[in-house]
């Protein structure tokens, strides 16, 4: 039994190819960390050669920012939380200091040349209404008569009119009685009016008088709203 084990570690120490040589797995592991910590070597390299070339200048401090927000102490001291903020100062003028108005807008007014005005017309007041009368003497006596006038508007409008009857001073003419007018007097003159008139139409009054004389029936003057009247 002794001798077949010996046999067979002699057998497998000759047919072995590996034989007197280390096997893979004892440097395996080893070697793999060599290659590691050479690439990161050749990176850190790499790296510090390319912040070199396009880093800040041997005699330029990096600048560094500190926002407010977060207060970092560096160099032994520390930073104040916030970041104090300046006014600007306020620039002074060499001008005045009273603010400049903007000058009116001036507006530019043409002369008004001087149009003579047109006359002015007097206007002519309408007529309104328009009358005639005719006077007659109706039956006589020693000591009276009587008369009779018919007053016609000629005009387009109503209207009142007014007869006024002159006799002569020596006949001492007084109208003692009227129908269809009203009668009034100054002196030798009677007036006899009377309502409105209505355009076209016509109308017709009479009176009595006495007198003291055989001529004094005739008048010697008539007017109808200032137009004469026709004594027949």
């Amino acid at each position: 039994m002794t001798g077949n084990l010996a046999a067979a570690h002699n057998t497998r120490a000759k047919g072995s190819p590996l034989s007197g040589k280390h096997t893979p797995g004892q440097f395996g592991l080893p070697r793999y960390s060599f290659i590691a910590a050479a690439a990161t070597l050749l990176v850190i390299l790499v790296a510090w050669v390319a912040v070199r070339a396009t880093g800040p200048g041997y005699d330029q401090a990096p600048v560094l920012i500190v926002p407010p927000s977060s207060p970092v102490a560096d160099a032994g001291y520390a930073l104040p939380s916030t970041i104090p903020v300046v006014a600007p100062s306020p620039v002074v003028s060499s001008t005045s200091s009273r603010p400049v108005r903007p000058s009116a807008t001036r507006k530019s007014v043409a002369p008004t040349s001087a149009v003579p005005k047109k006359p002015e017309r007097t206007p002519t007041p309408a007529r309104t209404a328009s009358f005639t009368a005719t006077y007659r003497t109706g039956a006589t006596w020693d000591r009276g008569f009587i008369g009779a006038v018919q007053v016609t508007n000629t005009g387009r409008t109503a209207h009142d009119w007014r007869v006024s009857v002159t006799y002569p001073s020596r006949a001492r003419v007084a109208v003692t009685n009227v129908w269809n007018a009203q009668v009034t007097h100054a002196g030798d003159t009677w007036t006899f009016t009377a309502a409105d008139l209505a355009p076209g139409a016509t109308a017709a009054f009479g009176f009595q008088a006495t007198q003291q004389s055989r001529d004094g029936a005739r008048p010697t003057g008539c007017v109808v709203n200032g137009t004469p009247c026709r004594i027949g």
